[in-house]
């Protein structure tokens, strides 16, 4: 249990002083753009084959062959 208290408190100082010094921000932000730009391309390359996003499930509730578990 001591372990875990040193190790939070060393985690929320570390923490605490990335915040302060804007990282956190950076990497949020680092992180976002990734996101985007992946997103963009695998559009692109979905568009140059050919294939459409369609965002209807797999599986309706009418054709699913699960059961409603009993009471």
């Amino acid at each position: 249990m001591i372990r875990t208290l040193i190790f939070g408190a060393i985690a929320g100082y570390v923490g605490k002083k990335l915040y302060d010094e804007g990282k956190l921000t950076e990497f949020k932000n680092d992180l976002s753009t990734r996101f985007n730009e992946a997103k963009v391309k695998l559009d692109e390359q979905r568009a140059q084959n050919g294939v459409t996003t369609d965002t209807t499930p797999m599986v309706s509730p009418t054709t699913s062959t699960a059961r409603p578990l009993p009471n």
